[in-house]
């Protein structure tokens, strides 16, 4: 996703043109709570228009951040599904996103689950862009 001149551009190539706007947080949504805002921006990184579907497709990852599969996995996760409301979207870095994505998608295939092509961690910007990173660049989360 790209915010030029005020206009949001998907990577899918659909634009959502001035409609987006800042909410808070559901309660629905604890995973994204005491995260260090309150409000976020919709639609989302996911595309989600409504706040009844974010909050449908966010409850189904919960799980997932309960698992502790990585130390990121709720920041990454709350990026997408409820980004920090500012005058620009803040992704997460391709980094974050393959750090997480190596350390939880052997958890969610237990459970019978494939890493989802929404997630595709080619889709993020590299860590030379402006993005959300983990703290180091070369921190590696062992998972026990």
């Amino acid at each position: 996703v790209l915010a030029v001149n005020g206009f949001l551009r998907m990577a899918t190539g659909l634009d959502i043109g001035l409609s987006t706007k800042c909410v808070v947080i559901p309660k629905e949504m604890g995973m994204c709570h005491n995260i260090g805002y309150s409000e976020m921006r919709l639609p989302n990184l996911m595309g989600h228009t409504s706040m009844a579907e974010v909050i449908l497709k966010s409850t189904t990852w919960q799980h997932l951040v309960h698992t502790d599969c990585h130390p990121h996995v709720r920041t990454f996760l709350c990026s997408l599904f409820a980004p920090v409301c500012l005058d620009t979207f803040i992704h997460p870095c391709r980094s974050m996103c393959v750090a997480v994505r190596d350390s939880c998608a052997p958890v969610l295939l237990c459970h019978g689950h494939p890493w989802p092509a929404s997630l595709d961690c080619d889709r993020f910007p590299g860590d030379e862009d402006m993005c959300l990173a983990p703290l180091t660049r070369d921190y590696k989360y062992l998972h026990k």
